[in-house]
C-alpha cells in the first residue's frame, strides 16, 4: 500500500482480532500515518500513531478535527459487535449499536471522501446450505441471526455512501479465520486448545465428520490489503476463504498431536453437529491474485504456540 506521498488509514476495531494482525502489517508501511478506533485502546500507544477512545455509535467530525485528522486515504471498518458464541448471535442492543448505528455514524463523520473503504463483512450472510453444496457469492442470502443480517444492511450502507460520494470500496465476507490472538472466542480451535494444554480431551459434537473451511488470520490480512490496493474500484462481496474444508475430526486430530496429547478424543454422538460448509475463493483469487497461504497444520502450530505462551503466563502468575 505504499505511495510516494503520506497516506492516512483509518481502522476501526484496531484491537480486535483481525484488527491487531492487520494494525502489524500496516506498521510496516512508510509514509503512513494511522488512525486507530477502539473503546479499548493500549496504555502504550507507538509513536506517530493517533488512538481514538471511542465507540463506533458516537463518532463525529468533531473528534478527527479535535484529532488534527483532516482527509483519510483508506477506511478499514472491522469495528462491530461480534459474538463471541454460537448463542449471542442475537444481542439486539449491541448489535443495533455497535455495527448498526456505529456504521452509519463512522461514515457520517468523514469530513472529506476518502479514496477507499474497506468493509468487514461475513459468511454468516448466507442460508444454510443444502448438505454438500459449495457456498459462492451467489449463494442464496438469508442470515440465520441478527448479527447476520446487520452486516448485510452495512455492506449496502457501504455501497450506497460510496456510490453518492465517489469513492471505492471493497465488501469482504470473512470466513472461518483462525490464528494467534483468538482467546476471547469460544470456538472449536481456541477452546480445544486451552482443553488440550489443561491436559483435557477435546470434546467434539457428533462424529467428527462436518466439515469446516479454514482461514489463517495472516491471510485473512494479506486479502484484506490487497482489496484495499486493487485496481478495481468497487469491489463487491467477495468470500475470503480458503477454499478448503477440513472435517472437525482431522482438525483436533492436528491440534492433539500439535500438543502431544496422549489420550482420546471425546465425542458426544448425541449432541447436535449442525452442517458441513464448503466454499469457493475463485472469486477472491480472480479480484485480488493468488498468494501462498499458510497451510493447516503450521497455522494451528502458531496458535497453538501462542495459547502455550498465555498458559505458561497464567501459571507463573498464579505461583
Amino acid at each position: 500500500m505504499s505511495r510516494s506521498s503520506c497516506q492516512t488509514i483509518l481502522v476501526t476495531g484496531a484491537t480486535g482480532f483481525i484488527g491487531c494482525h492487520l494494525l502489524n502489517r500496516l506498521r510496516q508501511l512508510p509514509n503512513t500515518k494511522l488512525v486507530l478506533v477502539s473503546r479499548n485502546p493500549p496504555s502504550d500507544p507507538k509513536e506517530g500513531e493517533t488512538w481514538v477512545a471511542v465507540s463506533l455509535d458516537r463518532l463525529t467530525s468533531y473528534i478527527w478535527q479535535d484529532k488534527g485528522v483532516e482527509e483519510i486515504d483508506v477506511v478499514f471498518h472491522l469495528g462491530a459487535y461480534t459474538p463471541k458464541t454460537s448463542s449471542a448471535g442475537d444481542m439486539v442492543d449491541h448489535i443495533y449499536q455497535s455495527n448498526l448505528l456505529g456504521t452509519r455514524a463512522l461514515l457520517q463523520s468523514l469530513r472529506h471522501t476518502p479514496r477507499k473503504i474497506v468493509f468487514a463483512s461475513t459468511i454468516d450472510v448466507y442460508a444454510q446450505p443444502l448438505d454438500g453444496h459449495v457456498l459462492t457469492e451467489c449463494s442464496p442470502i438469508a442470515p440465520p441471526t441478527l448479527h447476520g443480517a446487520s452486516k448485510l444492511f452495512c455492506e449496502h450502507l457501504v455501497q450506497a455512501f460510496a456510490r453518492q460520494h465517489g469513492c471505492g470500496y471493497a465488501i469482504l465476507r470473512y470466513g472461518h479465520i483462525y490464528g494467534p490472538g483468538e482467546e476471547a472466542y469460544s470456538k472449536l480451535i481456541p477452546v480445544a486448545i486451552q482443553a488440550l494444554l489443561r491436559n483435557e480431551s477435546p470434546i467434539v459434537y457428533g462424529d467428527g465428520s462436518i466439515m469446516r473451511d479454514l482461514l489463517f488470520v495472516g491471510d485473512a490480512v494479506e486479502a484484506t490489503l490487497r482489496a484495499a490496493t486493487a485496481e478495481v474500484e468497487k469491489i463487491d462481496p467477495v468470500n475470503i476463504v480458503s477454499g478448503k474444508s477440513k472435517s472437525v475430526r482431522q482438525i483436533v486430530e492436528l491440534l492433539t498431536a500439535l500438543c502431544e496429547f496422549p489420550n482420546q478424543i471425546s465425542y458426544l454422538l448425541d449432541r447436535s453437529v449442525g452442517q458441513s460448509l464448503k466454499f469457493s475463493n475463485d472469486r477472491m483469487i480472480n479480484l485480488l491474485g493468488f498468494w501462498d497461504m499458510m497451510p493447516l497444520k503450521d497455522g494451528l502450530r502458531q496458535e497453538v504456540a501462542y495459547f502455550r505462551g498465555l498458559h505458561q503466563e497464567q501459571e507463573r502468575v498464579k505461583q
